[in-house]
């Protein structure tokens, strides 16, 4: 009896640990989604910051000095959401990954291009042909044959 008692606490204990750990990490995602918010909306305002300093300096400064707060703005912006935001480096990951599988893509040589595409433009040539001749039929049999238009 003792004996599954201690089963029973062991038992309980690795189902209290698995639950916590859930919790934690739920929380953990709660605080990353927070953040990854604030991030966001830190790399908004900077971009409205460089878009206000260009209108509000246009009397100190000239142009092509001007277009410099916008530009520091978005790349700013950029920098934030895709190198310092969980998203964005899941999404920077996500295209890494991606580029790496396009690597691995075999293309065909020229020969077997030329040749695919020709049975393609024929295959397409003879379904065009199918179903006019299944058109024409059907519209043969409706209107001359059942309502006797022709």
């Amino acid at each position: 009896m003792e004996n599954k008692a201690s089963k029973d606490v062991v038992t309980k204990t690795k189902a209290q640990l698995k639950a916590e750990a859930k919790q934690k990490q739920q929380e953990a995602e709660k605080r990353s989604k927070r953040t990854d918010m604030a991030k966001f909306v830190l790399a908004a305002v900077l971009v409205a910051l460089g878009i206000w300093l260009f209108y509000a300096l246009s009397a100190q400064l000239p142009v092509y000095v001007r277009y410099v707060f916008p530009l520091i703005g978005v790349v700013a912006a950029i920098a934030i959401v895709f190198l310092w935001s969980t998203m964005g480096r899941d999404l920077m990951s996500y295209i890494r990954d991606s580029v790496t599988e396009a690597k691995k893509v075999v293309w065909p040589d020229r020969t077997e291009t030329i040749r695919m595409t020709l049975f393609v433009l024929v295959f397409v040539g003879i379904l065009s042909l199918f179903i006019w001749g299944v058109d024409s039929l059907v519209s043969w049999l409706f209107y001359d044959i059942f309502m006797k238009r022709g």
